[in-house]
């Protein structure tokens, strides 16, 4: 008996191995993802490879497994008649081979052909696993980690330098700096510092084996810092005078008693000092004190710093204390020493206790690789017992309070009334809360909330700065990086796996239940049904003269018997199928009758898949499939996309990125495949309609069975060309799924949107003339020039923006923390400085006439006296006015630099002006002036109102006439007046909203053809000078150049040199500008370059931290003209949002795709043409035995004239060997029959036919 090779045990069991590997290399393939974080690097140009190779190994196995289904199929009625008697309804007319594939699977599971079941299930499992084929592995951004790494600590804990007494310390005032500048101005955190954590830095030894943006981590000591707070309500101050502070002022004093701390006469409040108000018609102040204080009530702490203990005591206890008082008390009285009424309404004080522990932290380095400023995180793992070498955490307190008193970051604004400005620290917290003032904070709560935030990242910022040494020790630890890598879905996976599983099981079920010698040989061939139809007297004479009856009537006449096969039991072992206990005379007499000529022709059976409505739907499907994906690309291309995702809707967007475009081509495909189906199995009896088809072309021709390649041979050797291009039609649609997988990929685009930006403020000149205070504008002026500070919001190098704001609803669709570019101008306003160098023959310089008495050991004192010409636009009578300026230099020849900034004040009888007025009434020699004064102090002539001077020189000493020493002068001095101008400049800016901040990728740049000069209105005439006294700046930049040093010449000590911190910011601001490059008379150009830019850089900041005005009737607000605009101007445009998922169309696979679906359509209308007929062919269906043996039955072809006994055993190639139906040319037709000839038969039979006209008549 014959078997097919695809029922094979052999075969079954690889099937079930082949599904039990695949789901095993999918399962391991998913564990090594996930336990991997992804299968390997890949890059995403290479991204076909694994789009397409699962689904195209898939497709290959379908097409394996299609062969084994269509042998189960095929074998199902032969199964039957094995099993026989059986009906004929399950043996000779059971078709299922020409069915749809679900039609046949319930017509199976109707007849429990389970042999049939299951591999139609098979056949629906593996497409689908074929359709999430395409999702399985997918390509994404993963962060790795790689252990054992070797690094380098470049920093570990250190204090072992650290001194504070009662007069001195190595704290600065950097610390408090940096708070402020990373808690209100951006600045990123210097490098190990997160909060309140300081940890070490560390960097790989080789940092050549880090990928670049890798984020490293290490387990590192770090220091937390803490501060404790409690509240001690019912406080009052007691007043008191206390003369070695102030001879006239009034103090207030508090005792602090809790269980843990006793503290006496603590300083809550002070009165005005000699009756010195900043403002005069004030009746109300608040003031606030912050300081560091050892718990013993033995001291008395309103005595002289002389009397008290050292705060570096690290034994005792120590308590931070803050306090904010409220005084009230009369209006400013020139007539008194005091106020006439002076008393504290309220007192607020907190008490604190400051520390520090030291731990053991996880610690990350975000993006690290290169970076000056190293984001960081840190988790935390132990605690540690041990302190700073050098540095008790009790010596914390002390530290801030030192590094706060020595940051000088203004006078306070409107909270200095009396004669104590602000201090540092309260001037911060009020920055931190919008700037409020400082009376805020008899709030305890509030007061202790920003107080301890403050405190400890002041404190934080200190330990890194002064306890943190430079070090290169080795420790191990692991990066962090991203890269491409390729993971496995497991959506895809659970379902793959699934089916796998199930198909393993069928094909071992198939084992068991499959079709097994059934058949003497292959069925499917014309042959084969002639063959043992031949050796079938019985059923052969039931068949005769059925070819052209109706099928009911074919079945009316076949049904009442039962049938079965079996093999002769003699010596010729024929094997036949009989109908059940039927004799000659039981025959049906319609069975042995011909048809007349009259009977008309009977109704062709037509396949579903080869009517026109069928081919006209598989050629419009294509191309409607055609223009859609044209549709789609259009669209794609043009929004960026054709339809929205929901980022959270993980199964919606991996189905239409996958899973149902490839269900769709296996629809498409189907149609291609049901054609193939019908022409193959008609393509022999085509052949025989035709007329004198030899064998080859007809009775051995069979293409159901063969696999793609030898199909397609087949068809064209036997010049069935119609059929060969319905074939190449459906290979190349079997190919759809698996492009289609690539067709589609979700992509972030921006959302064009647009939106409407309002100027919401303008700059009014007159709000801060900058003498007194400048809202740390110097300060931030400081830190964008040494510490990396970003340029504030609305300021960008030397230009200052108004404020925007959005007029329209919020941008729908962006996501939090996502920025989005928008192009555009604003206008911006520019400083800038005009600047004139003093000439070298109008300035002597020597020793002064009246000697100083302040000249400190080891210097002598140097007077430059200059004669300025009268520089102002306001004319006088005079031409000329003196200047006059002091330095110190050492008294030993040495050589060193001097130089100091000043504002200048100019009157008809000289010009005022050297150095910073210092304005602090705590301090020896302080200056104060009354606002009013203030305001037009520099005069309003329209004169410079800056000036730079910086020099070297030495001195030689000598006695003179009297004995006394004396020294000869050799100077080099550069001098430079400005003038202060303001221009408005249209300037193309890029802001990224909504933070409404500028880019950094894309600073603005302003267009000079539209630069116009503003007008200075403020002192009762015009002119394009304004003079603002920038005092402020010069006072704030000590604490921006407290570290920064400026050699001395030719190597001496820097001590030498004589420098203000404006010249040594001048000295120090860059790499390329040397302290050489800016002194001296031939170096004035260059003290004018440097001099514009530090200018520019503050007073862009001053700007635009004091004179924003959302009033309209500000003075200054366009070039040339007084009068402000009617309204804020609004721009318009568009922005696009970014983080909006898209589906979008490749224009890759379409193109492919459209190609394939147009071939397609080509092959099935020119197919479709070069089989006309096709549809009137045969009356049954040849799938079935009936329908092929009713066909053969009333010819010679099933006679031993043509089949010899025995012809059924053999194969289709052991019949061609044989000779068998060769020489004899074989048609399909209505042929005469009856020794008159008067009767017509229609079937296959030898010879040439006789065309039939429907009439019974021969044409």
């Amino acid at each position: 008996m014959w078997n097919s090779l695809w029922l094979r045990t052999e075969v079954l069991i690889s099937f079930a191995v082949l599904f039990i590997a695949m789901l095993l290399v999918t399962a391991l393939l998913y564990h090594f993802s996930e336990a991997n974080q992804g299968l390997s690097v890949q890059d995403s140009a290479r991204h076909y490879a694994w789009t397409y190779g699962p689904t195209a190994f898939l497709t290959i196995v379908l097409s394996m497994w299609n062969q084994m289904d269509f042998a189960a199929r095929i074998l199902a009625p032969w199964k039957e008649l094995k099993d026989g008697p059986t009906s004929v309804e399950r043996s000779l007319m059971l078709d299922y081979i020409m069915p749809l594939v679900p039609v046949t699977l319930w017509n199976a599971l109707k007849r429990r052909h389970w042999a049939v079941v299951s591999p139609l299930l098979g056949f629906f499992l593996l497409e689908l696993t074929t359709v999430f084929s395409t999702g399985l592995l997918v390509l994404q951004p993963t962060t790795m980690r790689r252990d054992n790494v070797a690094l380098s600590a470049m920093s570990e804990f250190d204090g072992s330098d650290f001194h504070l007494n009662r007069t001195d310390s190595n704290i600065g005032p950097n610390p408090t700096v940096l708070f402020y500048g990373t808690r209100l101005q951006g600045l990123g955190y210097p490098t190990g510092v997160s909060g309140d954590l300081a940890v070490p830095d560390f960097i790989p030894r080789d940092a050549g084996s880090i990928p670049p943006g890798a984020n490293y981590s290490a387990i590192a000591p770090g220091v937390r810092v803490g501060l404790d707070c409690e509240y001690l309500p019912g406080l009052n101050g007691t007043r008191t005078h206390l003369p070695w502070w102030s001879i006239l002022a009034s103090f207030w004093v508090a005792n602090i008693t809790t269980p843990s701390c006793n503290l006496t006469n603590i300083i809550v409040a002070e009165g005005p000092d000699h009756n010195m108000y900043h403002q005069e018609n004030a009746t109300q102040a608040y003031e606030g004190y912050f300081g560091d204080y050892i718990c013993d009530q033995s001291y008395d702490y309103s005595l002289p710093t002389t009397g008290l203990p050292n705060p570096a005591n690290a034994s005792a206890e120590h308590r931070i204390i803050m306090s904010m008082a409220d005084l009230r008390f009369t209006p400013f009285d020139p007539m008194n020493n005091e106020p006439d009424l002076i008393y504290m309404n309220n007192l607020t004080v907190a008490v604190c206790k400051p520390y520090y522990t030291m731990g053991k932290y996880e610690v990350t380095y975000l993006d690290a690789t290169g970076a000056s400023m190293k984001a960081m995180t840190a988790n935390f793992v132990s605690n540690t017992t041990s302190d700073i070498h050098g540095f008790a955490s009790a010596n914390l307190g002390a530290a801030v309070q030192y590094s706060v008193e020595k940051a000088y970051l203004g006078t306070g604004g409107q909270d200095w009334v009396l004669s104590v400005q602000v201090p540092s620290f309260y001037q911060i917290l009020s920055a931190m809360n919008d700037n409020a003032t400082i009376g805020v904070f008899m709030d305890a709560q509030r007061l202790i909330e920003s107080g301890t935030e403050a405190f400890k990242g002041i404190a934080t910022e200190l330990i890194h700065e002064y306890m943190m040494k430079p070090a290169n020790n080795s420790i191990t630890g692991s990066f962090l990086f991203s890269e491409n890598r390729l993971w496995v879905r497991a959506l895809s996976v659970g379902f793959m796996c699934a089916f796998l599983a199930i198909l393993s099981a069928l094909s071992i079920l198939m084992v068991f239940i499959r079709p097994v010698n059934v058949a003497p040989r292959e069925p499917g061939s014309i042959a084969a049904t002639a063959t043992i139809l031949t050796a079938s007297p019985a059923l052969h004479s039931l068949l005769g003269g059925l070819a052209s009856a109706p099928w009911s009537t074919m079945r009316k006449t076949l049904s009442p018997f039962q049938f079965r096969s079996r093999v002769a039991s003699d010596l010729d072992k024929n094997f036949c199928i009989e109908p059940i206990g039927i004799t000659e005379q039981q025959l049906p007499p319609y069975a042995h009758e011909d048809h007349p000529a009259s009977v008309r022709p009977f109704k062709w059976w037509t396949p579903m898949a080869i009517t026109w409505w069928f081919s006209a739907l598989a050629v419009v499907v294509p191309l409607l499939a055609v223009a859609a994906l044209e549709v789609i690309q259009h669209n794609s291309d043009q929004y960026q996309g054709f339809v929205d995702v929901n980022p959270e809707g993980f199964a919606v967007t991996h189905g239409f990125a996958t899973y149902v475009p490839a269900a769709v081509a296996f629809c498409v495909a189907g149609l291609f495949a049901s054609m193939r189906l019908s022409v193959s199995i008609l393509a022999p009896w085509m052949a025989l309609k035709r007329g004198s088809a030899t064998a080859s072309q007809s009775v051995f021709l069979s293409l159901t069975a063969k696999v793609p390649p030898h199909r397609l041979f087949l068809a064209l050797k036997s010049r069935n060309f119609g059929v060969a291009l319905i074939l190449i039609a459906n290979f190349v649609a079997a190919w759809l799924p698996i492009i289609v997988s690539g067709l589609y990929v979700v992509t972030p685009v921006p959302d064009i949107q647009p939106i409407s930006l309002q100027q919401s403020d303008v700059f009014d000149f007159k709000l801060n003339n900058l003498f007194y205070s400048d809202n740390m504008a110097g300060t931030n002026t400081g830190l964008i020039l040494y510490s990396n500070l970003s340029y504030p919001r609305w300021t960008h190098d030397d230009l200052a923006f108004n404020a925007l704001q959005a007029t329209n609803s919020e941008l729908s669709g962006s996501s939090p923390g996502v920025q989005m570019p928008f192009a555009t101008h604003m206008m911006a306003t520019r400083p800038s400085l005009n600047c004139t160098a003093v000439s070298a023959t109008s300035r002597q310089a020597g020793r002064p006439y009246y000697e100083s008495t302040d000249v400190p050991s080891g210097k002598v004192e140097l007077q430059v006296n200059t004669t300025l010409p009268w520089a102002c636009d306001r004319a006088v009578n005079v031409t000329t006015v003196p200047w006059q300026q002091y330095f110190l230099l050492p008294n030993d020849t040495t050589p060193a630099y001097f130089g100091t900034a000043s504002v200048l004040r100019w009157s008809p009888s000289r010009v005022d002006g050297y150095g910073a007025v210092d304005t602090d009434f705590n301090h020896r020699l302080a200056t104060s002036y009354a606002e009013d004064s203030v305001a037009n102090w520099v005069g309003g002539y329209g004169c410079p109102s800056l000036a730079v001077t910086l020099g070297r020189g030495s001195v030689t000493p000598f006695h003179n006439s009297k004995n006394k020493t004396s020294y000869n002068y050799d100077t080099d001095i550069a001098s430079i007046v400005c003038y202060q101008n303001f221009q408005t400049v249209n300037t193309s800016v890029t802001l990224s909203l909504p933070s409404m901040t500028f880019e950094k990728d894309h600073p603005p740049v302003p267009d000079e053809s539209t630069a116009r000069y503003l007008l200075n209105q403020l002192s009762g005439f015009s002119s394009h000078i304004f003079e603002f006294p920038i005092n402020t700046l010069l006072l704030t930049l000590t604490s921006a150049t407290e570290n920064r040093t400026v050699p001395g010449i030719d190597g001496n000590d820097p001590d030498a040199n004589y420098l203000d911190a404006f010249t040594t910011v001048l000295a120090t601001q860059k790499q390329n500008v040397t302290i050489d490059s800016i002194t001296g008379n031939a170096n004035v150009p260059n003290l004018i370059d440097a001099t514009r830019k530090l200018y520019s850089t503050y007073m862009t900041q001053a700007i635009s931290f004091n004179m924003r005005s959302t009033s309209l009737d500000a003075k200054v607000s366009t070039p040339d003209s007084a009068e402000a605009a009617a309204s804020f101007p609004t721009l318009h445009g568009l922005v696009s949002v970014p983080g909006r998922l898209r589906l979008v169309q490749q224009a890759g696979p379409k193109i492919a795709l459209q190609a394939m679906l147009a071939f397609m359509v080509l092959c099935a209308i020119a197919g479709r043409l070069l089989l006309r007929g096709v549809d009137a062919v045969v009356p049954y269906n040849p799938c079935t035995i009936a329908g092929t043996a009713a066909l053969l039955t009333d010819g010679e072809i099933c006679t031993s004239k043509i089949i010899p006994l025995g012809s059924e055993w053999m194969s289709d190639d052991e019949l061609r060997g044989r000779g068998v139906f060769e020489g004899w040319m074989f048609s399909l037709g209505w042929w005469q029959s009856g020794e008159d000839g008067s009767r017509w038969k229609y079937g296959v039979d030898i010879g040439y036919i006789v065309d039939y006209d429907g009439n019974g008549v021969a044409a």
